[in-house]
């Protein structure tokens, strides 16, 4: 769930959007722990609520722990990062760390309070495997002291760790619910078929092949389209044809197709698949550099379902109300912070690589 942190230096900039309801307060609690490094990185309390999602409070623990997320990120990608530069327009590389961090603290509150609402909690398994992979770390680190040197290392307390980590497993939930056959939160067909048609959803089996802008090489790569599309069209079973045409020409497809709306197409290939039948094997379709040959399927309910999912869940993320404690919020200065962090990190590294002689958490 968090490759939402995980993607090119564009696709982080284009996904920062506006939070509603954002204001400042000041009458929040402030905390009192003044243990782990992002305490000694920041002087803010771990136990502090830094701000609240629909009233909802954020410790400041799981807030930084994202924020140096982010901060790790930015510097993996880019090296030595200046917090204070410009990233795009004002935004600076500071506030866009602060940004999404607050972007990934509302998805998890926001998904906490649904599964709490729906009365859905960890299963039986979820719970299991929940404690599984936490002993997987510890036999990893040689034991539970070893375990939690890595949790101090990375600014967490064993509790903040799972509380962060029982996440994912509600996600699962979630979704099961919502997208399972018989789930308790599976929207009626007649919701998924007008979420379908508002969003202008197709289905399609997809060839395509790149025009380069040689005149006699694209003449040729036209040809072998359209010859495409004919073998299609006379087959006796146009799937198998499709998925022998695909494996020749090294694609990888199946024969479930693709699933999407009519803003994640172009709209010239919207066009032709909005006037093809199911089944029916599609011209050749130029669009940017590549031409395509379409065969439209029936509409893929499953796959539909998990955009609707998803849809909920970035609804619900983009009108939060957040709250901030100003407090404790305006003393966080991404710069100062992280340059504190490394100092810290590198110190504890040098403690657990010396008393342990295991390899710390990346």
């Amino acid at each position: 769930m968090k490759s939402i942190i995980i993607r090119s230096l564009a696709g982080l900039l284009a996904s920062v959007l506006l939070v509603t309801g954002v204001a400042l307060l000041g009458n929040m609690p402030n905390g009192k722990r003044t243990d782990g490094i992002f305490y000694e990185s920041s002087g803010i309390h771990p136990d502090a609520a830094l701000m609240t999602v629909n009233k909802r409070p954020v410790s400041a623990e799981e807030y930084l722990y994202w924020l140096a997320y982010d901060c790790d990120y930015l510097s993996s990608y880019l090296g030595t990062v200046d917090f204070d530069a410009a990233i795009s327009g004002s935004m600076s590389y500071g506030q866009y760390a602060m940004a999404d961090a607050q972007r990934t603290v509302v998805l998890y509150s926001v998904v906490r309070a649904w599964a709490e609402k729906a009365g859905i909690t960890l299963s039986e398994e979820s719970q299991a495997q929940l404690a599984a992979q936490r002993q997987q770390y510890v036999d990893y680190y040689g034991g539970e002291e070893g375990f939690l040197k890595q949790l101090e290392l990375i600014g967490l307390t064993d509790e903040g760790f799972q509380q962060i980590n029982q996440v994912f497993f509600l996600y699962s939930e979630l979704y099961k619910g919502y997208c399972g056959k018989g789930g308790a939160l599976r929207p009626s067909d007649q919701e998924i078929d007008s979420f379908a048609q508002a969003g202008g959803y197709n289905t399609f089996l997809p060839l395509y092949w790149v025009i380069s802008g040689d005149e006699a090489a694209d003449a040729a790569t036209m040809e072998k389209a359209r010859a495409a599309a004919e073998r299609m069209r006379n087959a006796e079973d146009i799937t198998a044809a499709y998925l022998q045409i695909a494996q020749e020409m090294a694609l990888q497809t199946t024969g479930a197709g693709e699933t999407r709306s009519s803003e994640e197409t172009p709209k010239e290939i919207t066009a032709v698949l909005n006037t093809l039948a199911e089944g029916q094997v599609s011209d050749v379709v130029v669009s940017g550099d590549s031409c395509y040959v379409f065969v439209k399927i029936a509409l893929n309910t499953d796959a539909v379902l998990d955009k609707m999912f998803n849809d909920k869940l970035d609804t619900m993320r983009n009108s939060a109300a957040i709250r901030y404690n100003c407090r404790s919020y305006d003393k966080l200065d991404v710069g100062e912070f992280y340059t504190k962090l490394l100092t810290l990190r590198a110190q504890l590294q040098g403690e657990s690589a010396s008393s342990s002689g295991i390899a710390p958490l990346s």
